[in-house]
């Protein structure tokens, strides 16, 4: 009989993912294999797609990973959005990774790294079957997104988050966390400079870069952190947080350290050893700029306002698993005493 019954749970909950879902998963299967592949044959070298296009294979990766957490938590029957927030979300993630792969297909990244280099791609480059295998999959994602978004089987699924029976709500400590891991996102790696660059492609004036185009998979990963830790801390402040309030602010603290450890490599080591790719160009020296010692000092401040948050709430709930203990020994002590 129990087994008949988790039996029809397990079917209940399969079906919540349709066809379309299906096919996003295939998506990211190929994702994930083109991530793993060579994008661009360049001259006499190949260019796989991890160093070649750094903020394209990074769309790639959360596209997949995107799809396959909503495909899991579909199927398990815990998703925390409607079943059409989950279909428009997976269609979202694989439209920009489809939209950014197209534009480096038309050019590719090498002699310019900016947006600005026009729509004619270098004569030299060649794209490799790794490149058209990702946007297979990118392609799949945002159409298998979009079709289970509108699909039956979106409209039988409701909203099931795991929430902790334990919470706080917002707290200063969470607050502070997560405005200094925005901070930590926006000093360095939005309109403002982070490095200075002296000789950059031969130039003898001084180059400024600012960390989204230099430092890519650092901004990248930083960008996911900040975007988690804000759900995680919003959902907390509506009392919905998943975690409990301790867990919650181990969460800020180990998001805000490798936020920390990530942008403290980028101050030691910059992301300029040679002049744009130009091996035969060497760069001078390189200064690292006001916004991102403060985006650095900022995810300092939130790893400290995490362990507060979690220090201070595990603290409370061992004492609330104590008083019962004491009590009822000091009830057994008295009862004892009597006799």
């Amino acid at each position: 009989m129990g087994d008949s019954r988790v039996s029809d749970l397990g079917k209940g909950h399969m079906r919540q993912i349709s066809l379309w879902l299906w096919a996003a998963l295939v998506g990211a299967v190929l994702q994930f294999v083109a991530l793993g592949s060579n994008f661009y044959d360049v001259g006499e070298t190949t260019s796989d797609a991890w160093f070649g296009v750094p903020h394209a294979s990074d769309l790639i990766l959360a596209s997949a990973l995107v799809t396959v957490l909503a495909f899991a938590v579909s199927a398990r029957g815990r998703s925390p959005f409607r079943g059409r927030t989950v279909g428009l979300l997976v269609a979202l993630f694989g439209g920009l990774a489809t939209a950014q792969l197209a534009y480096r297909m038309a050019v590719p990244p090498f002699g310019c790294l900016t947006y600005s280099c026009g729509t004619t791609a270098q004569t030299d480059v060649t794209l490799l079957a790794g490149i058209w295998i990702g946007l297979a999959g990118c392609v799949l994602a945002l159409l298998g997104g979009l079709g289970h978004a509108f699909s039956a089987a979106a409209r039988r699924t409701v909203a099931a988050p795991a929430v902790s029976l334990q919470q706080a709500g917002m707290t200063p400590w969470l607050g502070l966390g997560a405005l200094g891991l925005l901070v930590a996102f926006v000093a360095p790696f939005t309109a403002f400079k982070a490095y200075r660059v002296e000789g950059f492609f031969g130039a003898e004036a001084d180059a400024e870069w600012g960390g989204w185009l230099s430092a890519p998979h650092t901004s990248s990963l930083v960008l996911a952190i900040v975007l988690i830790v804000g759900l995680l801390v919003a959902a907390a402040a509506r009392r919905r947080a998943p975690l409990t309030p301790a867990a919650t602010g181990a969460a800020v603290a180990v998001g805000a350290f490798v936020v920390a450890a990530r942008e403290l490599f980028r101050i030691v080591q910059p992301p300029f050893t040679t002049a744009g790719g130009a091996s035969d160009v060497d760069v001078g020296a390189v200064a690292i700029l006001l916004p991102f010692w403060i985006g650095f000092a900022a995810a300092v401040v939130a790893v400290g306002a995490g362990l507060v948050q979690a220090v201070l709430y595990y603290r409370d709930s061992v004492l609330e698993h104590e008083e019962p203990t004491r009590t009822a020994s000091t009830g057994r002590e008295a009862r004892a005493g009597a006799s």
